[in-house]
């Protein structure tokens, strides 16, 4: 498929208009009944052997040959071929609570990923998480390989991104050739760093806003508390390594989409990301081109996309916050799955909640007597400035973090306990309307109070994730002194 020439000028009209009604179309499928709203996350981690090496794709010890394990207990319909080699597994796990989607998945530099989901309950997503490292185990004994799962946000065994090799996708290669001109630390993102990701659906535009406000707001707060990457290139990190490198990624695809505070439209999102040049092009053959200088316009002017294709558009810009159908929350590092699942327990009981940004003004009403009004991107943009040069002892948006990390917690505890789970239940609600992330009460919404006090007890004594993993990394691989 050619891409050439490039408009650069986008035309409301043809194949555009389809095209942009159709992606519209894409976000308005999210849309949710409040009783059948689910939660997801997937989490990114990074195979290291026993010698303190990372594993790469290749050789018979490789993570290809652990995928080729993994795949021979599953059917051929449950295998993912990407450029002619197997790169993936897309199966149903049967909880004893839910049966749970997982998508097993390669980064560019072969970490491990596995998505979970949607679910009702963080339990069943945890569930199949753990189903899925005891597989990974047993594939591991199976093929001779002496490695570990590390959650950990920064490659803790390289000292440049360059020592490791990308896995056969060609998506990659374009991808690293592209943004390795356009940021001094793409090379870092691609390569290197691993991450916990949240999905929220959302009940109509409104409520997407709504959710795609308040991450937005909170999102630095977010990148802070689920640091997890106590090194940068072989050294130990000066906190937030991954939110410092997204800074040099590539600007046009990265941070906050304009107008995520003020009240994004699903249309706003869309003609953003019509506003990007794509780097490459998978088609409905699944033919993979370079789009050299075209913008995602230029490609949806020529001619009316598939539903993959679509899909690809929107997967090829990296936000903060991302737009896919449900809101995608990125800014976590990789966690230990106890802790992924405690990050996901958390993120839904405050997002779920239609009253959130009400009720944390209600506790902050001593900094924020007017609550979060008047805010503009520029204070998130300062307030992740300020958690990166202080941490702990930093001021967002006019107060100490610490204030607003008590108040999150509460709000969250609040929801969990009251037996609704991330609920939306407010003054403003209705106590019929419910969002049943937390069917009941009983093992689901135990494990989500588990977790979420687990987190507090964490912050509370003024420690985040990375002073665990910097210790165990220090005992076990020697490279944090």
């Amino acid at each position: 498929m050619s891409h050439e020439p490039c408009s650069h000028i986008p035309s409301f009209t043809g194949s555009f208009r389809e095209n942009l009604e159709a992606l519209i179309a894409v976000l308005e499928h999210g849309d949710k009944d409040p009783a059948g709203k689910r939660i997801g996350f997937e989490l990114e981690r990074i195979l290291i052997d026993d010698q303190g090496r990372t594993v790469p794709f290749a050789g018979e010890r490789g993570v290809g040959a652990l995928i080729a394990e993994l795949a021979r207990s599953r059917s051929e319909s449950e295998l993912v071929y990407i450029d002619g080699h197997l790169l993936g597994l897309n199966y149903t796990f049967h909880g004893e609570l839910e049966t749970v989607g997982v998508t097993v998945s390669l980064e560019p530099a072969a970490q491990l990923e596995v998505s979970a989901g949607p679910a009702h309950s963080v339990k069943a997503l945890y569930d199949a998480i753990c189903a899925f490292d005891a597989e990974v185990e047993r594939a591991c004994a199976a093929i001779g390989l002496d490695a570990s799962l590390v959650p950990v946000g920064y490659n803790p065994v390289v000292s440049s991104p360059l020592d490791l090799e990308l896995i056969p996708k060609e998506r990659y290669r374009d991808m690293d050739a592209y943004l390795s001109r356009r940021g001094r630390y793409a090379r870092d993102m691609m390569r290197c760093t691993a991450s916990t990701q949240v999905s929220l659906d959302y009940e109509d535009e409104r409520d997407a806003a709504r959710i795609y406000r308040m991450a937005t707001l909170l999102g630095p707060l977010f990148a802070f508390l689920f640091d997890n990457a106590p090194t940068f290139r072989g050294e130990p990190s000066p906190g937030m390594a991954r939110s410092r490198i997204w800074h040099h990624v590539d600007v046009d695809r990265c941070g906050i989409v304009p107008g995520a505070i003020e009240g994004l439209s699903f249309e706003d999102y869309i003609l953003w990301v019509s506003g990007v040049k794509p780097i490459l092009f998978t088609d409905a053959e699944h033919v993979t081109t370079s789009t050299g200088d075209c913008y995602t316009r230029d490609i949806m002017s020529n001619r009316p996309l598939e539903p993959a294709e679509l899909m690809h558009l929107l997967s090829m810009v990296f936000p903060n916050v991302r737009l896919k159908g449900f809101v995608e929350l990125r800014e976590m590092d990789s966690l230990p799955p106890r802790l992924a699942a405690a990050c996901t327990s958390f993120t839904g009981a405050l997002f779920y909640d239609k009253c959130l940004e009400a009720k944390l003004a209600e506790h902050l009403r001593d900094h924020l007597p007017h609550g979060f009004a008047g805010m503009d991107e520029n204070d998130a943009v300062v307030a992740r400035l300020h958690l990166e040069e202080q941490g702990w002892d930093a001021q967002v948006y006019g107060m100490p973090v610490e204030a607003l990390v008590d108040a999150m917690v509460a709000v969250a505890c609040e929801n969990v306990a009251l037996g609704c789970g991330c609920t939306g239940i407010g003054k403003d609600e209705p106590a019929s309307v419910t969002v049943p992330v937390v069917r009941e009460t009983g093992p689901a919404s135990a494990f989500d109070l588990e977790g979420i006090q687990m987190l507090a007890q964490l912050w509370g004594n003024r420690l985040l994730p990375r002073d665990e993993t910097a210790r165990e990394l220090g005992n076990e691989l020697g490279c944090v002194r």
